[in-house]
Formats: C-alpha cells, sequence, structure tokens
C-alpha cells in the first residue's frame, strides 16, 4: 500500500518545516509506516498528474483558511485534490484549530475574482493559475465540491479528550462517519529526556499560542510567559531547551474554550516539565492534572518535577496502543481501495 500526504501550509507539506518540529502530517506519515504502508510526505506539485496519483491507495491532502497567510501553497494543494478527487483516492486532512475559518474562506472562494486577487501573488504558482483557465476551473471545481459535497475521510490529530463536535458543527458537510482522529504523541512523547538545568528553571513559562491566550494568561501570574518557539525557523533541539528551563507549559484554548492538540503537550512532559490545559477538559485524568497555572507556579523545583512525572504516567495510560492505531490506519486505506 502507498500513501502520499501533502497540503496547503508549510506545517502540512514542507520536509524542511518537519525537520525542524514535529508537525501531524509528519508523524501521521510515520503512524502509517509503522503500519507498513509506503508512505511519504511532500509539497504539492502542478506537474504530479493522474497517472502519478494513481500509484497510491491514498493521496490525504491538507486543508486550510484559503485566506490565511500560511496557506502559500494552497492553487497545488487544491489542483492535487481535485484530481485525487476524480480518481477517488482522495483524503483530507485539519491540523490546525480554529476550523470555524475554514468554511467562510471557501465561500469566498467560490467568486473567481477573488481566488486570483493580486493580494495572492505570492502564492505558489500564483501566476501559473493566472495565466491558464484549466487550472481556474480545477481550483473552482474543488472548492465549489469543499462547499456543497460530503467531505471524505478526514484525519485531524487529538488528544485522549478530544471530541469531533467542534469540526462537525464548524464545517457543516464534514459529518463524524468521515473524521478519523489519530493520536501521534507517542512519537514526541516518548523521546530521550534531557538533563535539566536546576538553576535556569524557575523564571518563566512557556506557552504554545500566545495570541491571545498566552498575553492573557501572563496577566495572571508572576513570571513571564515565553513562546514555545521563538520562530518557525527553531529547531526542536532548541525548542525544548526553552521548555527545560520552564516553570511549565501552558497549552492553549481557542474559541468557546476548543481544545486542540499541540505537540508542546508532549514535548514539555518528555522533558520532565509539568503541563497546564483547561482542567475541565483534562482532570479526569486525574488530580495532577486539574491544577491552575497558580497553583504551579508556587511549587518549589521537586514538587513540579514530580507532578510532571506523574502527568506523563496517567497520560501514557490513557493513549491508544501503536497497534490499534496501525489497524484503524490500514482499515481506512482498504475501505478507499
Amino acid at each position: 500500500m502507498k500513501v502520499l500526504v501533502t497540503g496547503s501550509t508549510a506545517q502540512q507539506a514542507s520536509r524542511l518545516h518537519v525537520e525542524r518540529t514535529p508537525t501531524f502530517s509528519n508523524l501521521l506519515v510515520r503512524s502509517f509506516q509503522d503500519a507498513g504502508v509506503d508512505a511519504q510526505l511532500a509539497a504539492p506539485k502542478l506537474g504530479w498528474d493522474e497517472k502519478f496519483l494513481s500509484e497510491f491507495d491514498l493521496v490525504v491532502v491538507g486543508i486550510a483558511p484559503t485566506t490565511s497567510i500560511a496557506a502559500n501553497k494552497i492553487y497545488p494543494a487544491l489542483i492535487t485534490a481535485e484530481k485525487a478527487r476524480n480518481i477517488g483516492n482522495l483524503a483530507l486532512l485539519l491540523d490546525a484549530p480554529e476550523s470555524f475559518k475554514i468554511f467562510p474562506s471557501l465561500r469566498a472562494w467560490l467568486d473567481t475574482d477573488t481566488t486570483l486577487k493580486s493580494f495572492y501573488n505570492r502564492r505558489k504558482n500564483y501566476s501559473d493559475v493566472v495565466e491558464d483557465e484549466n487550472l481556474q476551473v480545477q481550483v473552482k471545481s474543488f472548492i465549489s465540491y469543499l462547499c456543497e459535497d460530503p467531505w471524505p475521510t478526514t484525519f485531524y490529530p487529538t488528544f485522549p479528550w478530544s471530541t469531533k463536535d467542534s469540526l462537525i458543527k464548524n464545517i457543516p458537510n464534514l459529518d463524524s462517519e468521515a473524521l478519523q482522529g489519530v493520536n501521534v504523541d507517542l512519537y514526541v512523547l516518548l523521546q530521550p529526556a534531557k538533563v535539566r538545568n536546576f538553576y535556569a528553571s524557575d523564571e518563566y513559562w512557556t506557552c504554545d499560542s500566545m495570541s491571545p491566550f498566552g498575553n492573557q494568561q501572563a496577566k495572571l501570574l508572576n513570571k513571564p510567559v515565553l513562546p514555545t518557539r521563538s520562530s518557525i525557523w527553531e529547531t526542536e533541539n532548541d525548542t525544548l531547551s526553552r521548555i527545560r528551563e520552564s516553570i511549565g507549559t501552558l497549552i492553549a484554548t481557542y474559541r468557546n474554550g476548543e481544545s486542540w492538540w499541540s505537540p508542546a503537550l508532549a514535548q514539555s512532559l518528555s522533558q520532565g516539565v509539568p503541563v497546564v490545559h483547561d482542567w475541565r477538559v483534562t482532570g479526569y485524568l486525574g488530580d495532577e492534572w486539574s491544577n491552575l497555572a497558580s497553583t504551579v507556579e508556587n511549587m518549589n523545583i521537586s514538587d513540579r518535577e514530580e507532578l510532571a512525572y506523574s502527568q506523563k504516567q496517567l497520560y501514557l495510560s490513557k493513549l491508544p496502543e501503536q497497534e490499534e492505531i496501525s489497524t484503524n490506519l490500514l482499515k481506512t486505506i482498504k475501505q478507499l481501495v
């Protein structure tokens, strides 16, 4: 079996990006590979014809809000998806929070003038699409499909407490049966812990999303809050060093308290650093997952280390075994072949 994973953003499809930090797309590829599937991640190309795409049992295309500045590969991604749809081997992927932004942006792109306005001229293959009516037809056809027809199998990342509710609510033609959540945290969580620096571990918090969540939390805490990653160019080793020397990691919630997967949670626990998320969704794991950030901030270093260890063990106990993940992924492919 062969699977191709690509997408609309660097996070979904750039090999350089995934070399710097864990992404759902890349960890999904690893999950397929561990299931015995020949899976690969690649940036979308206009040159991929139907003959090439037919070589794959599944072509997984990441979707992002068309108007997002991050969607720099949106044109070749949509054209690839349209070809895979015609072949019959298409699946989709969602990997970012705030899914409520997706559907309005798709509807805005039903207007060809909006799709091709000069604001997007720095996106990959923009000029190719502007100059080729056939490419424009393919883009509009797939946008219309996403707006009007039921979506195919759609992969998304999960925490143990994740639900499908917000995705179903925010994307009207995406139903529960099409959604396949995959937890990829074992790949991050079980990486070797590094040596802690006990002399620099009480000065700041880290947070996976500063605006607005991290900035709001900073007003409630005594110690400053820093982003887990200082830039998109930062390597994971640098990220882990910053997390390792922090009080703990704040995992953001989004509109209406939505919880969305982030590699920062598993990164933090892998380095012996406690995590604080919304206790209303994590509290069922145990008392260790019910702490407020202010409570953790007032602990000494030893207590925080003990808390992180307990959190990690409880979290691991709720993760699916790799064999279960592999079985579900293989089942999905077989249903589509």
